[in-house]
């Protein structure tokens, strides 16, 4: 069966990992001579006006923010057709109109909800619902209702989030391969899912696989797809790690193999978003100078707990 185009692919993110989105965007494109057509949910959910609440108890609230807008795919597509989430983390090596093109029978003829990527065996990870094709005919899904559901103990927060569990009907069933976590098989690997967050590529150049997607940075920026402007905003934001801007003026892919003072300079002056927000929440408080004074702070603070 040829399903017709553009493929409807919903990004979970936020502002902070746009570098990320635009990377992951191209690693896509670049892949297929499908339509494509990729939204970040956050922006897809404030256009449509749809309201995500947070559950009373503090115990079941989300851990990103992107957490629960997940349910409201199939309201953003009005019940119809089919869509594909995927985590902004990640990176694709294939034609994606592979996994748009699968098909939500099963063994036993019944339509399922929801397919998944199967977790290989000796993995030692647990299922992860990070890459999902939705069957929105299907998914009668109203997010507020949901929230509401999981505020009254439907579920607990494992099984709404951890396990999907409103999809009724779901199978792990979508090629292996589209889901690999932290690991990459040359010619096996469709999409690399970067799950180690302190060990993000545009967070820190100590991941293993971070060739990988600095090599598609570069290319981006070679062929005019990302700017240079574009990464120099997300190191001015504190989004990303300096030493990207280097790597990309140098045309060095694999972030090991820049020199030492670069190296320096990040430990010195940059600490992730997600470590530094916790700390600096007032606005006030998140501009350059601040960021800087923490990432000095925290650098000693980690060299410190590191010797005990």
């Amino acid at each position: 069966m040829i399903l017709s185009t553009p493929i409807k692919i919903y990004l979970g993110t936020q502002i902070e990992q746009s570098l990320a989105v635009d990377v992951l965007t191209y690693s896509i494109v670049r892949r297929t001579q499908a339509s494509i057509q990729i939204t970040p949910l956050y922006q897809a959910v404030a256009t449509a006006g749809i309201e995500v609440p947070m559950p009373s108890n503090p115990q079941l609230r989300p851990q990103t923010p992107f957490t629960f807008q997940r349910f409201a795919i199939p309201e953003l597509c009005q019940y119809r057709g089919r869509a594909i989430y995927l985590d902004s983390d990640m990176l694709v090596f294939q034609d994606i109109n592979r996994l748009w093109q699968q098909s939500f029978e099963r063994a036993n003829h019944e339509s399922a909800d929801l397919l998944s990527v199967p977790e290989l065996p000796d993995s030692g990870r647990s299922p992860q619902y990070s890459v999902m094709l939705l069957n929105c005919d299907q998914l009668k899904w109203q997010v507020a209702q949901l929230v509401g559901e999981l505020d009254r103990g439907t579920w607990t927060y494992k099984q709404f989030v951890m396990e999907m569990a409103p999809a009724v009907n779901k199978a792990a069933i979508l090629p292996l391969g589209w889901n690999d976590l932290e690991r990459y098989r040359p010619g096996k690997t469709a999409l690399l899912h970067y799950t180690d967050m302190p060990r993000q590529p545009w967070l820190s150049v100590a991941n293993p696989l971070a060739k990988l997607w600095c090599d598609m940075l570069l290319k981006a920026v070679a062929d005019g797809a990302i700017t240079r402007d574009t990464v120099c905003h997300s190191i001015e934001q504190g989004w990303v790690r300096p030493s990207l801007i280097d790597q990309i003026d140098s045309g060095i892919a694999d972030p090991q193999l820049l020199p030492e003072p670069i190296l320096q300079r990040d430990r010195h002056t940059f600490t992730p978003p997600h470590i530094w927000q916790k700390y600096l929440r007032l606005p006030a408080l998140q501009g350059e100078r601040s960021r800087r004074w923490f990432s000095r702070a925290y650098e000693i603070y980690t060299r410190l707990k590191g010797a005990t």
